[in-house]
């Protein structure tokens, strides 16, 4: 059985869509039934789901912005929506699928089979953290279809992408990891010692700091051998306490 949760501001709309799925995909368990955002970001990290039928428009907030607060890891997630335009955005937080109301059975049908057919591909792996610290002091990256074992001293910074983060590498200054991880939940794991927030969308490995622009309060980064350099911003909150650790590093 696999754990569901549908996200719908319409009371009709939801009712409609939970008789259909039990209906035409018995596979699927409804175990909550969100009506908001707000509701979402109370109610979902304190259950188990797989799957997550979702509109896009959801009344206090967008389906994307509640996406970037939650930790959505394995869980698939099909939109429901009355809107096309938005399908990109969606594809790009890896979605299973986009479909436009009113749906038909068969393609909600369709859509279960296809966030089945990902749950088979990655059963195996689902208990693996996106990015977690081995005993060996490496780091494993879930990126994609890969996993990675690295050095932290190869992670030059990382990145926010909405609920996902780019994991940035030396050698390349194209050469970075994408993770189904937030943020904040990956700076948790980075060595403390050497990683450092210094805005709301970037960790810094402070080994890679070539210089400061201070006056712009820019951190300048080298990671590339001979040229290359990232300039991140760092924010104007966070800029003293910066500088200190850096003096104490």
């Amino acid at each position: 059985m696999i754990n569901a949760v549908v996200i719908e501001d319409d009371p009709l709309l939801a009712k409609d869509l939970v008789m259909m799925i039990e209906e035409h995909c018995p596979e699927i368990k409804i175990v909550a039934l969100i009506n908001s955002g707000n509701m979402a970001l109370d109610i979902l990290p304190s259950i188990n789901f797989d799957l997550v039928f979702s509109d896009i428009q959801l009344g206090d907030t967008d389906a994307f912005s509640l996406f970037e607060q939650l930790e959505i890891n394995h869980q698939q997630i099909i939109f429901v929506t009355a809107h096309d335009e938005y399908a990109l955005v969606a594809f790009k937080l890896d979605a299973t699928d986009y479909l436009i109301k009113p749906i038909q059975p068969v393609e909600l049908r369709r859509a279960v089979n296809r966030a089945i057919n990902h749950f088979a591909i990655d059963q195996p792996f689902q208990r693996l953290e996106s990015f977690s610290v081995q005993k060996s002091g490496k780091i494993l990256i879930k990126s994609n279809e890969e996993l990675h074992f690295l050095m932290p001293d190869r992670i030059v910074y990382c990145e926010a992408d909405g609920a996902y983060s780019k994991v940035h590498l030396s050698g390349s200054l194209n050469d970075f990891k994408l993770v189904t991880m937030h943020l904040k939940k990956l700076g948790n794991v980075l060595p403390p010692e050497c990683f450092y927030r210094i805005h709301d969308g970037h960790i810094v490995n402070i080994n890679f700091i070539d210089h400061i622009i201070y006056q712009k309060r820019l951190c300048v980064l080298n990671h590339v051998s001979g040229a290359g350099k990232t300039q991140l911003k760092i924010a104007e909150r966070k800029y003293m306490s910066f500088i200190e650790f850096l003096k104490k590093a």
